[in-house]
């Protein structure tokens, strides 16, 4: 319908321009040399001038086309080279992903032929010749790199990664630091400058380059703050080992201030603090971190500010520390020991005997051994030593209630620490499984090897021929003179006593006693040193001393 339109409307146009050249009056005669030679008239004239114009502008137009067609397939040509150069190159990156060396030079060549900016091949260059293992042709396109403002960035995460695998860390450290100040907000760049800093124990460079980061939000808080918190503990450990324990006392009470149950920190604010002559301090210290993460160093610190105190006071302390967190392993280990250092080992063993069953380690073997030699005599203990030395240790760091970190140690601590809030990695092997009921019964000794304790302390199993002087009538008369020497005790008072306690000896009988002697921990305490000549008057045999 438009084209129709279109038609007629020409068609008009073209019989209105005809009808109006022809209503020209006059006309144009011609002559040359005083010769008519043609007579136009003007309408015609108006015209020819029209269609000569036109035609002038067609030529021109066209000839103008003509001059330029073959700068217009050399643009055609480069174009359809580009075109190429881009197929090459995204094939070679491809091959570059999947490792085919082969493929990934062939392509680069292709690409370096029909693509004239040599910027954008030699990225592919340098990484097809770094994938066969031409470091040398890699190590120059890499540098090349380096004058371009668009692949400078590029290039020097290349030379970064080559010095790595040259093992030169000195040069490796300068392309990182070049790279992370040119874009602090790249992963990888502020994970290089990190790793070096740790690698070479500059603590106070990797916290500069945390905060920097934190900045650009490379890192979360949370997790800037814990490797602030692993450095600062590592920064004091450094100051302490070159003998600036003031500097080592202001780094650790900073890493404190930030996480509080870091254990590595809360033992060294704590020792310094002691050694300046501020116990209560420096117990303070660890209590707030048993608190939040108990953990066997700061235990061995606990008692270590203690140990020249008398025996009371020590027992008190450790429960001080252990009602800080009374359901973790640690403080019911503390609780055993506290029995077992206050002679109340049956009480001991009773809390002992449900940490054994959770899990079997060498330090709950060792407690269970200190506590059955108290009750039954070293022979009683003798198997839980064994147990104690076959069983495995704890490969966490500090579980013998030291710290021993190198320089690499601390390293590998901060980066484990900042990423998963835990001192090292999980362990390759499974722990150690627990004691069944049935083997701590095996395990607990017999009733009737259990010693007995004399007035001097000194343990002695009475004979046959002892026995049958007890039971001789006889025998009443020697009773009644180890009655006087002994201050009024009875020899038919003590063997119930005894048989008591050898009933408290199976585990089965002690299931009801592991949580009252967590719960009424400090009263079997005092009622077991406030009367001691009944507890000599109780394990003692009449028998012994008299034949003595």
């Amino acid at each position: 319908m438009i084209r129709m339109l279109i038609f007629i409307l020409s068609v008009i146009f073209v019989a209105g321009a005809l009808t109006w050249l022809a209503s020209f009056d006059g006309g144009m005669k011609v002559e040359a040399f005083g010769a008519k030679v043609y007579f136009l008239h003007a309408g015609m004239v108006v015209g020819l001038a029209i269609v000569g114009l036109v035609l002038l502008v067609f030529f021109t137009s066209w000839f103008k086309d003509l001059t330029a067609l073959p700068g217009k397939l050399k643009a055609r040509e480069r174009e359809s080279r580009r075109a190429r150069g881009i197929t090459a190159l995204t094939r070679g990156l491809e091959a570059v992903a999947v490792g085919d060396a082969a493929d990934a030079q062939h392509h680069a060549r292709l690409a370096r032929r029909n693509l004239d900016d040599l910027a954008l091949t030699r990225l592919l260059t340098a990484q097809a010749a770094q994938l066969a293992g031409d470091d040398a042709t890699a190590g120059e396109n890499f540098t090349a790199m380096l004058d371009a403002p668009e692949t400078e960035f590029l290039g020097l995460r290349g030379l970064y990664l080559k010095a790595m695998r040259e093992d030169e860390k000195t040069a490796a450290r300068g392309f990182a630091e070049r790279a992370f100040k040119l874009r602090p907000n790249a992963d990888w760049a502020f994970d290089s400058v990190f790793d070096l800093c740790l690698d070479r124990g500059a603590w106070g460079e990797a916290r500069e380059t945390l905060s920097i980061a934190q900045k650009n939000k490379v890192i979360g808080a949370d997790k800037a703050t814990r490797a602030e918190v692993a450095l600062l503990a590592a920064d004091a450990d450094a100051a302490l080992a070159s003998g600036d324990g003031a500097t080592a006392l202001d780094e650790a009470e900073a890493a404190l201030k930030l996480k509080p149950g870091f254990a590595p920190a809360a033992v060294i604010a704590a020792r310094r603090h002691n050694e300046a002559g501020k116990p209560g301090r420096a117990s303070k210290i660890l209590e707030q971190a048993f608190s939040a993460d108990p953990h066997p160093t700061l235990v061995k610190a606990h008692d270590d500010l203690y140990a020249e105190q008398p025996l009371e006071k020590r027992a008190a302390r450790m429960k001080t520390l252990a009602d800080r967190r009374p359901t973790a392993r640690e403080a019911k280990l503390i609780y055993a020991r506290r029995h077992t250092m206050l002679g109340d080992y049956g009480d001991a063993i009773a809390l002992l005997e449900p940490l054994l069953m959770e899990q079997a380690t060498a330090r709950e073997a060792a407690a269970m051994a200190e506590a059955v030699a108290g009750e039954h005599g070293a022979d009683a203990a003798k198997i839980w030593l064994e147990k104690a030395a076959a069983a495995p240790r704890d490969p966490s760091p500090g579980a013998d209630g030291e710290f021993h970190f190198t320089r690499e140690g601390w390293a590998r601590l901060i980066r484990e620490y900042m990423e998963h809030e835990r001192l090292a990695p999980p362990p390759l092997e499974n722990a150690p499984r627990g004691l069944s009921l049935d083997e701590l019964k095996q395990l607990a000794p017999p009733p009737d090897t259990r010693p007995q304790d004399n007035l001097n302390g000194e343990t002695s199993v009475p004979s046959d021929e002892e026995n049958t002087d007890a039971k001789d009538p006889s025998g009443d008369q020697n009773d009644a003179e180890v009655d006087v020497t002994a201050g009024g005790g009875d020899n038919e008072g003590t063997k119930p006593e005894q048989s008591d306690k050898a009933a408290t000896g199976a585990p089965g009988a002690r299931k009801d006693q592991s949580s009252n002697a967590t719960q009424n921990d400090a009263p079997a305490s005092e009622a077991a040193q406030s009367n001691p000549s009944d507890q000599n008057d109780g394990d003692q045999d009449p028998v012994s001393e008299k034949t003595g």
